[in-house]
Formats: C-alpha cells, structure tokens, sequence
C-alpha cells in the first residue's frame, strides 16, 4: 500500500498534483537591497593618480643600477678568469718547449764533445791512413792587409 502523498510518490510521478495546495498569498514587494554608498568627488578623475610615486622610481632607478653594475662585475670576473686560464695554458706549453729544447741542447753539447774530441779525430784520420804531417808551413799575412788597407785608403 502506497501514500499517494508521500514526497517520494511525488517524485516518482510526473504527472501527479501536488497533495497540498499552497493558500495563495499576495505578492510580497520587493525589498529594497542595501548597496554600499558611493560619493562622487569631482576633480580630475582617473588621470590624478596616474603618476608614480617619485619615492618609488628613485628606489627603481637604485635597484637597477645595482644589478648593472653586479653584471657588469659578473662579466669581467668571467673575462678575467677566461684570460687567465688562457695564459697560463700557453705559459704551460712554452714552459714544456723550453724543457724539449734545453734537453736536446744538452744532447747536442754531449754529441759535440763525443764528436768533436782530438783523440777521436786522429783515430778515425789514422783508420783511413791519414797521418800528422812532418813539416808544416805558416803563412802570414798581416802585412800583405795592412799595405792592401793602405792602398785602397790612398785611392779613396
């Protein structure tokens, strides 16, 4: 068995009426909203605050030379450091050219001297029969160059 009056019944049947009809009433006026009060000032408006506070554009023009100038260091540090490494990589290579050279100098003055001994040179002159001459002959020619100095002082 169903109520016919239930809500649920109500909501279940489209088509039904409602159980209850509403006493009609008379149409209640509209209230009168509340809204917040508004003043009107005359004067110049939207364009009075239009600028900036000068307070405001010299704490701006501070912080931005600030942060130039914090670049500006920035950069030459990263230059700096840049030319720095650049240096001493080629004084790092200089340095190891001038270790190769001062090495093979020191080859070069043993080599000269096994070379270049006396003794050595008259063994290899006695292995493919040269000989110490028994005569030898000086020739000097100081006075030929001083008279040829001479001459050519006299002709000038």
């Amino acid at each position: 068995m169903g109520y016919n009056t239930s809500s649920a019944a109500l909501a279940y049947d489209m088509n039904a009426m409602p159980a209850y009809r509403e006493t009609p009433q008379a149409p209640v006026a509209p209230r009168e909203q509340r809204t917040p009060r508004f003043d009107v000032y005359t004067g110049a408006g939207r364009q009075a605050n239009q600028a900036v506070s000068p307070v405001f554009m010299s704490v701006l023009k501070t912080f931005c030379i600030i942060a130039a100038i914090f670049m500006t260091i920035g950069i030459a540090r990263v230059a700096l450091a840049g030319v720095t490494a650049q240096v001493l990589n080629s004084n790092a290579e200089l340095t190891n050219t001038l270790e190769k050279a001062t090495d093979e100098s020191s080859d070069l003055e043993v080599m000269h001297s096994v070379y270049g001994a006396d003794t050595r040179i008259r063994d290899l002159a006695g292995a493919y029969g040269m000989v110490e001459p028994s005569e030898s002959v000086t020739l000097d020619f100081s006075q030929d160059a001083a008279a040829g100095a001479n001459a050519t002082a006299t002709a000038q």
